[in-house]
């Protein structure tokens, strides 16, 4: 793990680094540090870089002046730190405060965020003010220590079932919170209680994004995190429920396995931008749901889902002989997902060819020219198939064309 300072400004922004792939980056919520992320980290496993970075006045980030904290004040040094390490990509993930930091960065500079993952977050942080302040009084007459002994512990930012599952948790953000000065600590709250609204910015945002809200939250509440995703243009929302406002703590997995599939979806439409919309997702690449259900099958949200418009969806099983070739023809009412239960044929969308075999997965866009054919000469190939945005073929539509024919005129 690479572990340094880097100097922004009137500050030194601690940053920690560690695995090689899409640039991840993680930015943690009030009072923390990057070690919120510890969970998710080792639950991300190999095939990512991931990026934890101190906010300015939290973690091990030091400042030699304090300076008045703000969203702005917080955005302009993550894109400090990501200019100074070369990074143009970044994928930034961001919990509670640091959701809202992430989402600021995002909004000042849209062509250097690749995407945004939003965790336990309100565009409106000043929502918060009342506890921001009531937090403040308590802290200026206690100290840290008598606060977190006398009122935090009280009220901690988990469900009961994430605390019946494992305490550990507990102290574990307690111990975080000790970390901090009790000014700055703070200077934080304030920050908070004034934050800028981003609310109605959200339909500002250009890059993907993915929210996710825990569904026994009760500081940035559960309808808030969904008003807030139906406001961001094509936004997915995974919900957890039983998950409090500490979600990188409480359900370390599950946050991994929605950003893996995230990403993978990316990944897949960057390929099929530059292929004429098609797409192969891989069997032993495209994330599974988990094991124990619901059935381990592989995960298609990402290729029938909020960009695709599908509204309604149909299934169907179909059989292919060696040799054998289903007619061109397209569907004008409908997008189409075809997955390979066993056997290899060749699937020809618009003017590519993909070979596929058992468990791949190809999307079809709206309105273009298909057709499919069996290669093994041993078994047959047999596909599992499913419209998005038609409940039959009937409302998908069915128009045959001939073989030459490799795009639709509109």
């Amino acid at each position: 793990m690479a572990e340094h300072w880097l100097v922004v400004d009137d500050a030194g922004i601690h940053v920690q680094a560690t695995g090689e792939g899409p640039h991840v980056v993680l930015i943690h919520g009030l009072g923390l540090s990057g070690a919120l992320w510890n969970r998710a980290c080792e639950a991300f496993g190999d095939g990512y870089r991931l990026i934890r970075i101190d906010l300015r006045s939290a973690g091990r980030s030091r400042e030699t002046v304090r300076t008045e904290l703000s969203l702005a004040r917080w955005a302009d040094d993550i894109a400090a730190v990501l200019d100074d390490m070369g990074i143009d990509d970044p994928v930034l993930v961001g919990h509670s405060l640091g959701a809202s930091v992430a989402l600021k960065c995002a909004l000042e500079r849209p062509d250097r965020v690749r995407a945004l993952v939003l965790v336990n977050a309100d565009p409106n942080l000043s929502n918060l003010a009342p506890r921001m302040l009531t937090s403040v009084e308590r802290i200026e007459s206690k100290g840290m220590q008598g606060w977190i002994d006398e009122f935090w512990s009280k009220n901690p930012p988990f469900s009961e079932a994430s605390l019946r599952r494992d305490r550990g948790m507990l102290t574990e953000y307690r111990d975080l919170l000790l970390e901090n000065d009790a000014d700055d600590y703070i200077r934080q709250c304030r920050a908070i209680a004034n934050a800028e609204n981003l609310d109605d910015r959200l339909g500002e945002l250009t890059c993907p994004v993915l929210v996710l809200i825990g569904g026994a939250d009760d500081r940035t509440l559960p309808e808030q995190g969904r008003a807030m995703a139906a406001e961001i243009p094509g936004a997915q929302l995974v919900e957890l429920p039983d998950v409090g406002h500490t979600i990188p703590l409480e359900a370390p997995a599950e946050l991994a396995q929605s950003v893996q599939g995230f990403l993978a979806g990316l990944e897949a439409a960057g390929a099929a931008a530059g292929n004429g919309g098609a797409r192969v997702l891989r069997a032993d690449t495209t994330p599974r749901n988990p094991a124990e259900g619901p059935f381990g099958h592989l995960d298609i949200r990402w290729v029938v889902g909020p960009d695709t418009g599908a509204s309604l969806i149909a299934f169907g099983r179909s059989t292919y002989p060696h040799g054998a070739t289903h007619e061109n023809h397209h569907h004008p009412n409908a997008e189409e997902v075809v997955m390979v239960v066993s056997g290899r044929g060749t699937q020809i969308v618009g003017a590519t060819a993909l070979e596929i075999g058992p468990g791949d997965v190809c999307f079809i866009p709206r309105s273009t020219p298909h057709r499919i054919t069996g290669t093994s000469e041993d078994e047959d190939l047999v596909i599992l198939w499913a419209f998005g945005g038609a409940a039959s073929i009937e409302q998908a539509g069915y128009v045959p064309l001939p073989d030459d024919v490799t795009e639709v005129q509109k």
